[in-house]
């Protein structure tokens, strides 16, 4: 079932500072110069794509693809000279030939990639000799609150009688070292991103993991049941909430690997 909509891909541009600022994070580790060749992959509508064509310059150029339609259309708004936006995986990146890009760029993305190998071989392929990778997601070692409340609510009844085609895998730095190492990033370098994420109360939070999932906060469930579910989620959520708001720690794995 397709989960994204034209209204959580807009939504998204609203409130997504949480993965604009680890992107910033991840892209002060990668030194994007003017002149420099990137890749973003997973770009969404493209806010932050913008910004890293500005720091490529003229003489640059920056791509970005997403499977997501609604996303793009929204990227493609943005396109300019040194800046193009198309429809793609990540495993399959074959419209690009090898050894093209200066840096991939992947932030808030890997964890959606169904197959994790290949993408990070096609990561490899495209880069240039020397080239740069940069990852930024939600590690696998640590467990965030919006994981867990996902969790309870979609094994209660009825939910559970309709397991998700596609679920987030986030890894584990062993697993994130393996990957890179088979994809022959020989040179590699991860560090651990902790932020906190804010939101006034548990309905701002579940518009964040809507837009931020593309709709797939309710697992498979139908959108019939929806409604319902995000009450109960949204009363998991209240008991977390304090008079400041939800302050919801995360982990982040930010890696840059050398080809």
């Amino acid at each position: 079932m397709p989960a994204d909509t034209e209204e959580l891909a807009k939504g998204y541009t609203l409130v997504n500072d949480t993965q604009y600022n680890a992107g910033l994070f991840l892209l002060e580790r990668l030194a994007v110069t003017p002149g420099c060749h990137v890749l973003d992959v997973g770009c969404g509508p493209g806010n932050l794509t913008a910004h890293i064509a500005d720091l490529a310059g003229e003489s640059g150029s920056v791509v970005g693809i997403d499977p997501s339609l609604e996303r793009i259309a929204l990227a493609q708004e943005k396109s300019r000279p040194n800046l193009a936006f198309h429809e793609g995986i990540a495993e399959d990146l074959s419209c690009f030939r090898s050894d093209t890009f200066d840096i991939v760029f992947v932030n808030s993305t890997l964890h959606w990639v169904q197959d994790q190998p290949t993408a990070m071989k096609e990561f490899a392929r495209v880069l240039k000799p020397g080239g740069r990778l940069g990852i930024s997601g939600g590690s696998g070692d640590f467990v965030a609150a919006h994981e867990k409340i996902k969790a309870d609510v979609l094994s209660r009844e009825p939910y559970r009688n309709y397991p998700e085609e596609a679920p987030p895998k986030f890894l584990k730095q062993r697993e994130l070292e393996s990957l890179l190492g088979n994809a022959g990033f020989s040179s590699r370098k991860i560090v651990v991103n902790t932020i906190v994420k804010s939101a006034k109360d548990g309905y701002a939070m579940i518009d964040w993991l809507d837009t931020s999932s593309s709709g797939k906060t309710y697992g498979g469930i139908p959108l019939e049941l929806r409604p319902r579910a995000r009450e109960e989620m949204k009363r998991e959520w209240d008991k977390i909430t304090t008079e400041e708001g939800i302050r919801m720690g995360m982990e982040l794995l930010v890696t840059v690997a050398v080809k």
